[in-house]
């Protein structure tokens, strides 16, 4: 692949490790009830792997001559900084499911480049293991308003 072919979905990949929802509730400070410290940890443990891969990404970009760009957040998502992380859980994981589809979509796109794909099958797998991670949190919770509901 051509630099000017990498570097869009370079420019994806970024946007979506930096502008995702767990990435504006670390800056936003979600209401936080009992029992959401679980929530709060994991969301703080996937955007620090964010933060990671966004800088890995980005320096790739910028050696294939291109400029990072992560963008602006989602309009959307100022309306959910008032809310609590026990609401917003089912959100965040439906998000990061769509950005593990985005993620298998870009490392198929870049399988020609033996290190960005493997970079980017990298960040896929780390999404999916903070998948595993918030679901099973997702489940307690469920688990435990069936019990006391």
């Amino acid at each position: 692949m051509k630099a000017f072919e990498i570097v869009p979905v370079l420019d994806r990949l970024l946007r979506l490790l930096c502008r995702s929802l767990p990435a504006y509730l670390a800056d936003a400070k979600a209401w936080e009830g009992p029992g959401s410290e679980p929530i709060r940890q994991a969301i703080r443990n996937l955007v620090a792997d964010q933060r990671m891969y966004a800088e890995r990404v980005a320096k790739a970009i910028v050696e294939c001559g291109g400029h990072p760009r992560p963008g602006s957040f989602p309009a959307e998502f100022t309306a959910k900084h008032d809310l609590s992380l026990s609401y917003l859980l089912l959100d965040v994981l439906h998000g990061l499911d769509q950005d593990i589809a985005w993620f298998e979509q870009c490392a198929a796109e870049l399988e020609n480049d033996s290190f960005l794909h493997a970079l980017a099958a990298e960040i896929l797998g780390n999404a999916k293991g903070h998948m595993d991670v918030l679901g099973k949190i997702a489940g307690e919770i469920a688990e435990n308003a069936n019990k006391n509901g």
